[in-house]
């Protein structure tokens, strides 16, 4: 028989929880408590002075300006699954994860647009995101702070981390999670993108300025904020990281991944535009196709019956690959003839092109497959073009790439990765996915890219 000490310390190991901390009181003492992992300390509470609220911390971050739309939607999933991990910690219950806004990406060459502080849901939907993790807006922590900092329109970052690597990434030939803190030199800009402050707001200063040399997973930013906190706050706490991408996933592609990107999905408006063009040039629907899209992501399970729509999809990376990555990048004629090989292997007569190659390009590539139907998508107007922005046309690519009956990517783009895993979450056969363009047409055995395949809980 089970006896009442262990029935106790069994409940609360296991028992579901609202959320990750919880509270009460005792007389006018408030007691918050948080959940560990010890066998016999498995839950242990800490006292809150009278009348004192958990501490509202908001994390802030940005990205090298060179990296590119695809690689800071990973940047972010680190931070979403880091975010939960933090809110499990005592003081940082309440803690939000501010996305950080589109500003006039490398890759966006429309210059005519006006592409400056874009909100993240101008690409994705948000409420699909926070069902995953608390995320906000800029322009929304700029409200919330407004009110409880009570200090009109300036906002101030209480610590501000500038994140770099360590010359020698190995210790004896081991990698090692650690950080360091540094001297910040003087030419060490606070702003990482925009043209003046921070992200190009004028409202935003710095209270502490830190840099770090940082080796490790998104978990041992936790470490970094206790250890070199500048004094405790208490009520509010504004904590920014620069050049998060040097922070790496705690477990790339495990169940944690998988659930924030699944999460990530894709403005309505931008899904609208890109199913009405796969109904029109191919026929095709999610019905049809026997894709897996419920309502919301967290009724998605493990599926492989996805069959797509009557065309091939191809991703075809030009422009600075052609010199970055020479030897790894076809020519437009042997891309043209493995884009031909499988066409007529599968019995389809009809291929999508997402690329970012010239028109004098895809003229060629037509011409390669004459006896095709080639297309790509276009705004129907400028206006439309002025509402979608370069990123927003990137995604609308993205979309009906993923409903494709095969896909063909490039080796080593973050744009095909995407694709991948939309692909696996709509429950696409491997073999039908993670497909790579060679070189040379006539070589079979070359380089690929890697198979990622989604995990479930």
């Amino acid at each position: 028989m089970i006896s009442k000490w262990l029935f106790v310390i069994l409940f609360y190991r296991f028992a579901p929880a609202s959320s990750s901390s919880l509270e009460s009181t005792r007389g006018n003492q408030q007691v918050a408590c948080g959940w560990y992992d010890f066998f016999l300390d498995i839950h242990r509470c800490y006292q809150r002075p009278p009348g004192q609220s958990p501490t509202v911390t908001y994390i802030m971050y940005d990205v090298n300006p060179s990296e590119g739309f695809n690689l800071r939607r990973d940047v972010y999933i680190r931070m979403a699954v880091f975010l939960r991990t933090l809110r499990k910690r005592p003081g940082y219950e309440r803690s939000k994860l501010v996305l950080p806004p589109w500003s006039d990406l490398f890759h966006w060459r429309s210059s005519y647009l006006n592409q400056m502080h874009l909100p993240w849901g101008h690409f994705f939907d948000l409420e699909s995101m926070r069902a995953y993790a608390d995320v906000i807006e800029t322009w929304e922590f700029f409200d919330e702070y407004r009110k409880l900092a009570k200090n009109g329109n300036k906002v101030v970052i209480d610590e501000f981390y500038r994140l770099g690597h360590f010359d020698d990434m190995f210790e004896n030939g081991v990698f090692v999670d650690k950080f360091e803190q540094t001297a910040c030199k003087k030419e060490t800009e606070p702003s990482i993108s925009g043209t003046s402050g921070v992200m190009g707001y004028r409202n935003i200063t710095i209270d502490e300025r830190i840099c770090v040399k940082f080796q490790g997973s998104a978990s041992l930013l936790y470490s970094m904020f206790e250890k070199l906190r500048p004094k405790k706050r208490e009520g509010l706490r504004v904590i920014f990281l620069a050049r998060a991408e040097t922070v790496l996933h705690d477990y790339w592609g495990n169940v944690d991944y998988w659930e924030a990107r699944r999460s990530m999905r894709f403005n309505r408006d931008l899904v609208r535009i890109a199913n009405k063009f796969r109904l029109d040039f191919f026929n095709s629907t999610n019905q049809w196709d026997r894709v897996q899209r419920p309502a919301s992501w967290t009724d998605e399970g493990p599926y492989r019956k996805s069959r797509g729509g009557d065309y091939l999809c191809a991703h075809m990376r030009r422009a600075d690959f052609l010199f970055g990555r020479e030897k790894t990048t076809p020519t437009l004629h042997s891309a043209a003839m493995q884009i031909k090989r499988k066409l007529l292997e599968l019995g389809l007569r009809k291929v999508f092109i997402a690329s970012d190659c010239s028109k004098s390009e895809f003229h060629d590539l037509k011409n390669y497959l004459k006896r095709f139907k080639v297309v790509r998508y276009t705004p129907e107007s400028r206006d439309e073009m002025t509402r979608l922005k370069d990123g927003g046309v990137a995604i609308v690519d993205q979309i009906i790439c993923s409903h494709a009956r095969f896909f063909i990517g490039t080796y080593e783009s973050t744009f095909t990765y995407r694709i991948y895993e939309e692909r696996e979450i709509l429950g696409f056969p491997k073999d039908l996915t993670f497909n790579t363009f060679c070189k040379e047409e006539e070589i079979g055995n070359c380089e690929k890219n890697a198979i990622w395949p989604i995990q479930y809980a």
